[in-house]
């Protein structure tokens, strides 16, 4: 029996194969310059945030790919490395200060927390605003690596 899952986590295997940063569209080139920026300000919390399916999650592997950041779906007790990005995060307050304490704890110099909406903690914001154009590259992106484009996100399921 195949699980219900087994397209996404096939179309995210090949996502993680493909990473490169050429494969980034301008509006997610933008928000990458962003957090480079906030980081060599020494900025020890960032929020990324923009719609779902938008293009975070591929966004965070390229980073982690072109430099020294460890990518962790959620927050680790154990992170690799000082600078760290913890996607599908919990935008609220509690869960805000809770990752205050945690890079306290470990040491972390760099964090970027991925939220859907911007975090209520008054972290520098870098929002991914995708337009239509961002949505048709991402497709075409994915029909070149042979991924079916019937699934590709649309601005209109934003």
């Amino acid at each position: 029996m195949t699980s219900p899952e087994a397209p996404l986590l096939q179309r995210m295997n090949v996502l993680k194969e493909a990473v490169d940063e050429s494969l980034l569209t301008p509006a997610q080139q933008e928000v990458r310059e962003e957090i480079i920026e906030h980081r060599e300000d020494g900025t020890p919390f960032i929020n990324l945030h923009g719609p779902r399916h938008a293009g975070k999650t591929f966004l965070c592997w390229v980073l982690q790919d072109m430099s020294e950041w460890s990518y962790n779906q959620a927050v680790s007790n154990d992170p690799d490395t000082p600078t760290v990005i913890y996607d599908h995060g919990d935008p609220d307050r509690r869960a805000t200060r809770t990752l205050r304490n945690h890079a306290s704890i470990n040491g972390l110099a760099t964090v970027v927390y991925v939220t859907e909406r911007p975090a209520e903690e008054l972290y520098p914001r870098v929002e991914l605003r995708p337009d239509e154009s961002h949505y048709e590259q991402v497709a075409s992106t994915w029909e070149d690596l042979g991924i079916d484009t019937s699934n590709a996100p649309t601005p209109i399921q934003q």
